[in-house]
Parts: structure tokens; C-alpha cells; sequence
């Protein structure tokens, strides 16, 4: 079956875009089937892509759009599993968006030599293939704008996320190389100026070149500078890995946070109430709240005897 598009799950429509490409070549004999099969009772929707289907030009339009959009949106599906993971990556964020950024900048000047790939085999009209390229500039240069709106004045913490990347040692290179420079990290202004260089000019660098790959581990890192840099470490350790996403923070703090699980999106103040009860309701039929009254009763030694009870 195919993906269903789903309001919460961003990815979701990119993915359904990457599986209708890829079965797009079926459809044609599919959906006359569906016609043939059902007659006057076909839905309305399956009429409708039995007629587009028929007309070979909006049918091949339809093919290399879904051609281009499923090879150009796997970036996109990189980077939402990132930001929807409970990974922290918050030295990595503000990479990430300019990578984003950059990747549609590139996209929205896209030739026709570079997507040639997804029109082999068709024979689609001139204007048909400038028709498309312009769909294609005008949906990265839209989501271009966005972007650089929301990097300038739509996140509040913007500042922060280009600062923090000081914490990593693979950034320090293209950092202000003074304390002075991290103005929105609450808490920097009181870091010391020689630890400050010292991780700077000394172990930072150190730590990079000693590592694989260029990649390092920052808990081991900041674990084991606590007593050399016990500041600049304590700051490190908070900030490194601030929590990732709003869901994260609500079920780190939240009371309900059992109630407020993947459904969260769907429970309102009217509905909270009624969900609570029926988990009230829930432990009270498997006997969580009898085995809690015994358990005190009876000490916290008699466990067992308390299991035996309540299965007889």
C-alpha cells in the first residue's frame, strides 16, 4: 500500500512522493482495471485519474515531476529524521539549516542537463520540459525564502544554535576566539579566559587531530576536562545536548507524561480530563492500585507473597 500523508508526520508526503514514482508506470493499467471492474460505480477520484492518465502529456508531466521531486527530496528526508530523532545534535543544527539552505539555492537554477535523467524515454514537448523547470525554481525558490526567514527572524534561538557549535572541537576553527564572541549562550560571560584558551589553542585542536575521522566524542571529551576546565565543562555538558525537540521536553517535565505520548497533537483541555480517567480506570482493572495498598500492608519484602495473593 501506498504511504499515507499524514499533517504530523512531515516525511510522510515525501515519502508517498518517492513511492508513487516509483509504481507511476502501473497506474495507467491499474486504474483501467478499477474502471472496468467497478463501471457506473467507480468513485469520483478514480474518473478523474483515469481521465489525466489518458491524456499522454499531462501523464508524462506528472511522471518526471514525481521523478524529480522523489530524487531531490531525499536530503529533505535525511534531515527530518534528524530533527524528529531524540539524538541531540545541537553543536549540528545550525549546520544543518545552512546546508539546507544552500541545497535549495543550488536547486532553484536547476538546468535541464542536470535532471535530463528523468526524461529519458519520454517524449515530452519543449515547452512541456520549460513548464517543469520553472515548477521546480519556483517551489526551491519558495522554500528557500522560508528558510532564510525563519534563520533571521523566525527561531529565537538562532544565535544560540550558531554559537553552541563552540562546544565541538570540529568547529573552533571558524569560531571568535574569545569569550567575549558568545554573547547568547546564558552563562559563557563568566567562563575563565584561560580555559577558554586552553581549549581553544590547545586541547580542542589536540582532541581533532587525535580523533577518527574528524569526529569527536563530546561526552568522553567534556568528561574528561572537568577538573582542567570545570567551567567551560559544565557549560559544555548542559548546553551539548539540550533537549531536541518540544515533545522531548513535554515528556521530561510533564506529570502526564504518559498521557502525552504520540497522540499528544489530538489531546485538548476537553479531552485530558476523560483520557486521565480512562487510564485511571485502565490500573485499576489490572490491579496496579491492589498491589500497591498490599505492598504497604504487607513491608517490601513480601512481593512474591503478594503476587500469590492476588492470583488467588
Amino acid at each position: 500500500m501506498a504511504p499515507n500523508p499524514c499533517a504530523t508526520r512531515w516525511n510522510s508526503w515525501f515519502s508517498a512522493v518517492q513511492y508513487h514514482s516509483e509504481h507511476f508506470k502501473l497506474y495507467k493499467e491499474f486504474i483501467e482495471m478499477e474502471i472496468k471492474v467497478s463501471g457506473s460505480r467507480a468513485p469520483q477520484s478514480v474518473e478523474r485519474l483515469h481521465e489525466m492518465l489518458q491524456k499522454e502529456d499531462m501523464a508524462q508531466c506528472l511522471q518526471v515531476q514525481l521523478s524529480i521531486m522523489a530524487d531531490k527530496c531525499e536530503r529533505i528526508l535525511q534531515l527530518l529524521d534528524i530533527f524528529q530523532s531524540r539524538k541531540p545534535i545541537t553543536t549540528k543544527v545550525f549546520d544543518y539549516f545552512e546546508d539546507l539552505q544552500m541545497n535549495f539555492t543550488a536547486n532553484k537554477e536547476l538546468q535541464y542537463e542536470s535532471c535530463a535523467e528523468h526524461f529519458e524515454g519520454l517524449d515530452v514537448h519543449h515547452a512541456t520540459k520549460t513548464h517543469i523547470l520553472n515548477l521546480v525554481h519556483l517551489a526551491y525558490s519558495n522554500a528557500e525564502e522560508k528558510l532564510t526567514k525563519y534563520m533571521s527572524e523566525g527561531q529565537p534561538a538562532i544565535n544560540f544554535l550558531r554559537e553552541v557549535r563552540v562546544f565541538d572541537p570540529h568547529y573552533i576553527s571558524f569560531m571568535e576566539d574569545s569569550v567575549s564572541g558568545y554573547t547568547h549562550i546564558p552563562g559563557f560571560s563568566a567562563v575563565p579566559n584561560d580555559e577558554f584558551d586552553a581549549y581553544f589553542q590547545r586541547l580542542g585542536p589536540a582532541a581533532l587531530k587525535a580523533s577518527a575521522c574528524g569526529v569527536v566524542d563530546l561526552d568522553v571529551f567534556w568528561d574528561g576536562l572537568l577538573e582542567r576546565l570545570p567551567v567551560l565543562s559544565a557549560l559544555a555538558k548542559r548546553y551539548k545536548d539540550v533537549i531536541v525537540n518540544s515533545a522531548d521536553a513535554e515528556r521530561s517535565k510533564s506529570l502526564y507524561k504518559l498521557v502525552l505520548s504520540s497522540r499528544r497533537r489530538s489531546i485538548t483541555n476537553s479531552n485530558l480530563k476523560a483520557l486521565v480517567f480512562l487510564y485511571h480506570n485502565q490500573r485499576l482493572t489490572s490491579g496496579v492500585f491492589e498491589r500497591d495498598e498490599l505492598k504497604i500492608d504487607c513491608g517490601p519484602d513480601s512481593e512474591d507473597e503478594v503476587e500469590d495473593s492476588l492470583d488467588t
